[in-house]
């Protein structure tokens, strides 16, 4: 069997992910810092940076360049459920829109790949019940939520009014396994 390691930078007020890195074993403080570099690089110099107590976090190299750009470090407590509640959910979520017990990646450009199109359909496209509805794009962008001016579609069984023709909507899917479907204008899917 296959492993590997996934570091995901994630924005905990949006729930937005920076950024991303596979690697093929436990990655090292320095493979830490440049996943880091990418996400400040794309986003900006956080205040904070929350992670679990890893060797990769508490290294020296690691704190001391935290401490030079100016950013607080903080950790989650040992043993403690909920310590950092937000990013458990977080993984929890990303395995599940992964897929990966039932389509696990044959290498490391696959699974990259895949990480790709799944934290793009999460952060742009799927709503979150924690953000009242809003995706972790909209949130991160300042921008009102798509939900709050959707029209709920009928629901199965549901006598429709008169001159209410069949919406024109189609489920697409994002990825050749259909866990990431996408509903679009019908015209458009053709």
């Amino acid at each position: 069997m296959i492993r590997f390691k996934v570091v995901v930078v994630l924005d905990l007020f949006s729930r937005f992910p920076l950024s991303f890195g596979v690697f093929c074993k436990e990655p090292s403080c320095e493979e830490m810092l440049e996943v880091f570099d990418k996400a400040m690089r794309k986003h900006g110099r956080p205040r904070h940076f929350i992670s679990d107590q890893g060797s990769q976090f508490s290294a020296q190299l690691f704190r001391d360049t935290l401490a030079v750009l100016g950013i607080g470090q903080r950790f989650g407590a040992i043993g403690q459920d909920g310590s950092i509640a937000t990013i458990g959910r977080f993984w929890r979520t990303l395995k599940g829109l992964l897929g990966l017990q039932l389509f696990p990646p044959l290498n490391k450009a696959q699974l990259e790949a895949k990480l790709e199109i799944t934290l793009t359909y999460y952060s742009a496209l799927r709503p979150h019940q924690g953000l009242d509805g809003a995706t972790p794009w909209e949130v991160l962008d300042g921008k009102k939520p798509a939900t709050a001016s959707a029209i709920p579609p009928p629901r199965a069984g549901e006598r429709q009014p008169p001159g209410v023709g069949v919406l024109p909507l189609t489920v697409v899917f994002l990825d050749a396994q259909r866990r990431l479907p996408v509903l679009i204008p019908t015209d458009l899917a053709a």
